[in-house]
C-alpha cells in the first residue's frame, strides 16, 4: 500500500475538478493508496472550500462543503502530528504537511505548492504533483 499525505490545493482541486488530483482521489476510493492527514491540514481544506471564488464551482456541482468534507474524511486516516519542526521558511504553513509526511513515513507528499515543491525528496518521502505521482506510482502500459 502506497502512504501519501496531499497538501490543500491537491484535496481542493481534487474535490471540485477532474484531472490529476481527482484520480488520486479515486486511487483512495479503489483502495489503491492511502491518504493520511492531520486535523489542521482537513480544517484547511475546509476552509479553502468556503473561498468566495470556489464558491460558483461548488454550486454549479450542487455540493455544500459539508459534502466534499465528508467525502474527504471518509478517504483519509487521520494521524496526530506531535512535532512540527520549522522547514518551509517562506510559508510555515506547510510544515505541516511534511510533518504529517513525516510522522506516517509517508512515501509521497502530493503537493502543487511551489514551496513544497522545491524541497523535492524530504526524508524518506518525494514531494511531487500530482501527475508525477501518477506516472511514478501507476505508470500506465505502453499501447
Amino acid at each position: 500500500m502506497i502512504h501519501v499525505v496531499l497538501d490543500t490545493n491537491v484535496w481542493v482541486s481534487g474535490l471540485l475538478w477532474r484531472g490529476a488530483p481527482w484520480q488520486v482521489l479515486r486511487l483512495a476510493e479503489d483502495g489503491q493508496i492511502t491518504i493520511w492527514a492531520a486535523a489542521a491540514i482537513m480544517q484547511e481544506v475546509q476552509d479553502t472550500l468556503q473561498y468566495p471564488r470556489l464558491q460558483p464551482r461548488r454550486l454549479t456541482l450542487g455540493l455544500e462543503v459539508a459534502d466534499l468534507m465528508a467525502h474527504a474524511l471518509a478517504l483519509t486516516s487521520l494521524v496526530e502530528v506531535m512535532d512540527i519542526p520549522a522547514v518551509v521558511t517562506d510559508d510555515p504553513d506547510d510544515d505541516i504537511f511534511l510533518a504529517c509526511a513525516q510522522t506516517v513515513t509517508a512515501t509521497y507528499l502530493i503537493s502543487g505548492d511551489r514551496h513544497l515543491l522545491a524541497l523535492g525528496a524530504q526524508q524518506d518521502f518525494t514531494i511531487v504533483q500530482p501527475h508525477i505521482f501518477l506516472a511514478r506510482a501507476f505508470p500506465r502500459p505502453e499501447s
